[in-house]
């Protein structure tokens, strides 16, 4: 039972560092990142704008002969 307590205490330890040192700044909103890049950012409206535009476009094909043929086997 003895042999346990310093692997105990070590991973106690680490979970109270963990939290302190990683966990504790990001609930408070206070984490080590930067700031959002606002030329990403518009990139990323951009290619979602696109995306939306390309799904809209797209249409099912109305005539069931357009599709490949199949082999009854």
């Amino acid at each position: 039972m003895t042999g346990l307590w310093l692997p105990l205490a070590v991973t106690v330890l680490a979970a109270a560092l963990t939290w302190w040192c990683c966990v504790r700044p990001m609930v408070r909103n206070r984490s080590c990142h930067s700031t959002p890049d606002p030329g990403l950012q518009e990139e990323l409206r951009a290619a979602r704008e696109e995306l939306q535009r390309l799904r809209g476009e797209t249409t099912p094909p109305n005539d069931s002969t357009d599709r490949p043929e199949t082999l009854n086997r």
